[in-house]
């Protein structure tokens, strides 16, 4: 009896510490937090998240977040969300696999690292740590409208980012169809390792005057958002969104090359400092994305399903089609959500994996090798398993594979090429798991 009383009171003062760090975010004392019983510092409901992430060979990343949220008794709600990121590994430059040594100057223009022949380059230099934190407040205008307002910051090493954004909701048809349009706004501020890299440069070897010119760069992305959610019957619900997104400013990624190989052999191409040539990352200054969003949520007994439906398409030549099902099986006190996500998408215009010696010449204004902008296709498996304490409160622990792969051998691939992977295959692992109370 005595040893249950004691796991109790333990449980009791671990939830009494993560309520004062909530108090802690929402700006109050930890005593206030503790001996507040009603007012504006109680009732709030606390997600509490550890997710680690980690691809095989690659960048591995760990994030706590708190996530935490107020219904007042006029039914608005307030919430914050702090999330911490930590990153590590080893990230692709860009650059493809040749039949030689590699060596190429990290981004500080100090130091150098080396990739073996017939292996992707990969900067193993690559670290972050991000903190990230939004607010929202949900309140009606009148009995069947409401707007919901946001805020968010966000700092990294070499990236700042701040956004604000309005959306407002309207109910009709006795509150089975709701109409929703929404407007947001970023400003991002791009400070990277060594400088700003001029687009099209060469690489130079470490030591060497490197061809970089600002330290810093800007951009900004506005965003539209129409939307309708329409109840069915009563076990379904429909969702269908338009958005439409422009960014003006800085697109380049800083730490992407593109390899310059041999018209014949696709060997590396002698650079002026380096053993190969390697150019610098160039894109649009503005990029335009149209995105059409589906979902149709549907009860089954006591379990639920969704099915959701992207399809984007942008001016830089991109296409993507996003399938996601989701099924939750309840079982008494437990449930079991397994996930499938399929994700595919069309190369970008200016995207190349190399260029040959000949077409350096003309090869234009923009030109990519960052795989992210490639032909390529994408799988997820997830399963979710939630439960509760004996005091009541949620947990949930998320597990997911995820494969992401490309065109291995291009059609347009050159002598030796032809013998390499040419797109940088990437499994990953999720875990999380988050206690609410």
């Amino acid at each position: 009896m005595q040893l249950t009383d004691k796991k109790k009171q333990q449980h009791k003062n671990i939830r009494q510490l993560l309520k004062t760090a909530t108090g802690c975010l929402l700006g109050a004392s930890a005593t206030v937090q503790a001996d507040s019983n009603q007012g504006f510092f109680s009732g709030w409901e606390t997600d509490v998240a550890m997710l680690a992430y980690s691809e095989v060979d690659r960048v591995s990343a760990y994030e706590p977040v708190i996530n935490t949220r107020k219904t007042f008794d006029d039914d608005s709600v307030l919430g914050f969300k702090l999330v911490l990121d930590a990153l590590t590994g080893a990230s692709p430059n860009g650059a493809s696999p040749s039949d030689q040594v590699q060596t190429f100057t990290r981004p500080s223009g100090n130091g150098s690292y080396q990739t073996q022949a017939g292996e992707t380059p990969l900067d193993d230099t690559f670290h972050d740590t991000r903190v990230s934190f939004s607010a929202n407040y949900e309140h009606g205008l009148g009995r069947v409208n409401k707007m919901i307002w946001g805020g968010n910051v966000s700092k990294e090493f070499d990236f700042f980012s701040a956004g604000l954004s309005a959306t407002y909701l309207h109910d009709f048809n006795n509150r089975n169809t709701t109409l929703s349009f929404g407007l947001s706004g970023e400003y991002d501020l791009i400070t990277p390792v060594g400088g700003i890299a001029d687009p099209l440069a060469q690489m130079q070897a470490s030591g060497e005057l490197q061809p970089k010119g600002e330290d810093e760069d800007t951009r900004f992305m506005g965003e539209m958002l129409v939307g309708v959610t329409q109840v069915i019957n009563r076990q379904t619900i429909a969702v269908f969104n338009y958005g439409y997104s422009q960014s003006d400013g800085y697109h380049n990624d800083p730490y992407k090359v593109t390899s310059v190989v041999d018209d014949i052999t696709g060997s590396l191409v002698a650079g002026e400092s380096l053993a190969g040539t390697y150019l610098y990352d160039s894109r649009p200054d503005q990029r335009n994305k149209h995105s059409v969003y589906s979902k149709v949520k549907r009860a089954i007994g006591a379990d639920s399903a969704d099915l959701s439906y992207r399809y984007m398409w942008d001016d830089w030549g991109v296409k993507s089609h996003t399938f996601n099902l989701t099924y939750r099986k309840n079982f008494d006190g437990w449930y079991l959500e397994p996930r499938v996500r399929y994700y595919t998408q069309s190369t970008a215009d200016f995207y190349r994996h190399s260029i040959s010696e000949s077409e350096v010449a003309d090869i234009g204004p923009y030109l990519t090798s960052d795989y992210r902008l490639a032909e390529m296709w994408s799988s997820t498996l997830g399963l979710k398993v939630g439960f509760k304490t004996p005091d009541g409160n949620k947990n949930s622990v998320r597990l997911e594979y995820y494969h992401q792969d490309g065109e291995k051998s291009p059609s347009d691939a050159i002598g030796i090429q032809k013998n390499y992977d040419m797109f940088p295959t990437l499994d990953a692992f999720v875990i999380q798991y988050t206690y609410s109370f």
